[in-house]
């Protein structure tokens, strides 16, 4: 039975994996994209796929998420000697680490089943603050696990209104973040967005010059830390995120 099982995951594997690969294309449908060797998270006890597992780039930083089928492309990830070392986090689920060969000649799916961790009893919250914010501070929320899945770092509206009135650039310093020789160019982005400033704090890596004042929220991740959303949109060496103060 449990031969039978196994037999009938890889197949299935496969099957995904080809609608996978033909998925990848442009908005024409003509070229295919690249997607690379391709991982398959499964439930080691259920067999089924699981979504939203991070898979995180032990080398290069970046982070992406399967999809329902339990998949995820590999082409993005930094390689060494022809192998990336990847872990993979679900909540519920023990952290597992494993290094994948991507060589050209690698092209046979990989598959990894991921075993539950026991867990507490679940805690019912019965009103939750998160649903009356702004959509873009939902945003900054949901990006706190990066700070410790990531060391991301995260300055919240408390701390933000401890130090109105001085000038964004001089704060982000005092946090620790400033660039430097490594990192002269920030991608910044405004409420998830790409932003241009229309000035830039003088002598920084791309920080507006505005006050604390106009922002509620901050999230700066260094290129190691980097999720793959803002390596797709070219935030080079660090990605500062700015959240907006509500009027």
């Amino acid at each position: 039975m449990i031969k039978v099982r196994r037999s009938w995951l890889i197949a299935s594997l496969f099957s995904a994996a080809v609608a996978f690969q033909a998925a990848a294309q442009d908005s024409a449908g003509v070229i295919p994209k690249k997607v690379g060797r391709i991982v398959g998270i499964f439930d080691a006890q259920s067999g089924e796929p699981l979504e939203g597992a991070d898979v995180i780039d032990r080398i290069g930083g970046g982070v992406a998420r399967t999809l329902r089928s339990g998949l995820v492309g590999m082409v993005a990830f930094v390689s060494q000697h022809d192998s990336a070392v990847v872990t993979i986090r679900k909540i519920g689920y023990a952290d597992t680490t494993i290094l994948v060969m991507t060589r050209a000649a690698d092209t046979v799916p990989v598959q990894i089943f991921f075993r539950h961790v026991t867990m507490l009893d679940s805690v019912v919250a019965t009103a939750r603050e998160t649903e009356h914010m702004p959509l873009y501070l939902r945003d900054f929320e949901q990006r706190m696990a990066d700070v410790k899945i990531l060391g991301a770092k995260a300055i919240g509206t408390a701390e933000l209104r401890k130090n109105d009135g001085r000038k964004l650039y001089d704060f982000l310093l005092s946090k620790g973040i400033g660039g430097g020789q490594r990192c002269r160019r920030f991608g910044v982005y405004l409420n998830g967005v790409p932003y241009v400033p229309p000035t830039i704090a003088p002598g920084s890596p791309g920080i507006p010059d505005e006050d604390v004042d106009h922002f509620d929220a901050i999230m700066f991740y260094t290129g190691a830390q980097m999720p793959m959303e803002f390596r797709r949109t070219g935030a080079g060496c660090a990605a500062l995120l700015l959240y907006a103060r509500g009027k």
